[in-house]
């Protein structure tokens, strides 16, 4: 698959281009860039594609990593191909990986250089490592990998928006669209160097969500807190939540979650409902229920929503410590209240909000097993 690819996008390049094969061999095809900033300098890491033909026109594709500094980004990235025999190209770009440093100093840089450059590609996926330098996360992480696992980290990123509600997957041109407007603080997912027990190998996972505020990466998200994001702003295919019932563990699939968010002013303070409908499956029972019966069914209604209402508070606890917007509610005041928005700006918008969530339950189980 990966063969298909790396020949479709010669192919494409070739034909937007005009270039000749001789030509394009003598790019580097950037899949992954990692931005560090290191004593008043850029330094940029690139894991390169490394295409070229072999006998019998069979196309084999390699990693190779290039390395070079510089005082702004742009001449970092142009000093990478005065170090390595081949042109930088960034039109492929999948991955954009911002270290510790950068991430606490240099985020508005980055991505002001990124927006206005017309090299880089905008569709790339952006992540932070908030511990170690992004030099060290292009790195191999044990002795089988040869190269930073590009399209793993891209899967991981996909699935875990669809199916684990934990993460985002973002492209520099969609984090720009939260980034850009006034009143909302965009939020960015994390990539971690796990180590595993034996200290020996570790492996590259992705983590939760952070938001960003004056350009600094603030904490970390804990999982119900990025799950609450997700459900406010509809971005996953189904998760899974494992509130308890008669003090026992259920497995509840969350799908189809709609938001809407209404604000009013009243006496100088904003006054915020959430309103969350839900529909939910009952995945799990490992002990004897009847679903179907109304007082059961009442009950599971009433967990699955203290569930979710904890996870939206924690959500809220999250935005009042870190003094971030990621719901956009000052955004909501600013398009609908423009008049007013002057008075408000200042507010603490997360004091006073009111949580409704309406649940549907689907598909409630054997009634005679009580178990899917």
């Amino acid at each position: 698959m990966k063969i298909i690819r790396i020949i479709l996008l010669t192919l494409i390049i070739i034909s937007n281009s005009g270039c000749s094969y001789i030509e394009l061999n003598k790019l580097a095809i950037v899949s992954a860039l990692g931005i560090d900033y290191k004593n008043n300098e850029y330094e940029i890491t690139a894991q390169v594609m490394d295409v070229t033909r072999s006998e019998g026109n069979n196309v084999k594709q390699t990693s190779l990593i290039y390395e070079a500094k510089g005082q702004t980004i742009g001449k970092a990235i142009r000093n990478l191909s005065e170090k390595y025999p081949k042109t930088v190209y960034l039109g492929h770009l999948e991955i954009i990986i911002l270290g510790k440093e950068t991430a606490e100093k240099k985020v508005n840089d980055v991505f002001d250089y990124i927006l206005r450059s017309p090299e880089v590609r905008a569709t790339g996926n952006v992540l932070v490592n908030k511990e170690v330098t992004a030099k060290e996360t292009l790195k191999p992480q044990n002795e089988k990998e040869n190269s930073f696992a590009t399209e793993q980290i891209k899967s991981s990123l996909e699935n875990g928006t669809k199916r684990t509600g934990t993460v985002k997957l973002i492209t520099f041109e969609e984090f720009l669209q939260d980034y850009l407007q006034k009143g909302i603080d965009p939020v960015i997912p994390l990539i971690k160097i796990n180590k595993q027990s034996d200290s020996k190998t570790s492996n590259t996972i992705i983590a939760n969500l952070a938001a960003l505020k004056n350009n600094k990466i603030q904490k970390e998200m804990n999982s119900e807190e990025s799950i609450a994001y997700n459900t406010i702003n509809g971005n996953y295919y189904d998760v899974v939540i494992t509130p308890k019932y008669k003090d026992k563990i259920i497995g509840i699939i969350l799908f189809n979650p709609k938001t809407k968010i209404k604000t009013e002013l009243k006496n100088n303070k904003v006054f915020t409902n959430i309103n969350v409908i839900i529909e939910t499956k009952l995945n799990e029972v490992n002990f004897k229920i009847n679903p179907n019966d109304k007082k059961t069914h009442k009950e599971l209604e009433k967990v699955i929503k203290q569930e979710l209402k904890k996870y939206i508070t924690s959500l809220i606890n999250y935005c009042k410590e870190t003094n971030t917007d990621v719901l956009g509610i000052e955004n909501n005041i600013y398009r609908n209240n423009y008049k007013e928005y002057k008075k408000y700006k200042d507010s603490n918008f997360y004091e006073n909000i009111k949580i409704n969530i309406k649940t549907k339950i689907y598909r409630s189980g054997n009634t005679n097993k009580g178990a899917v």
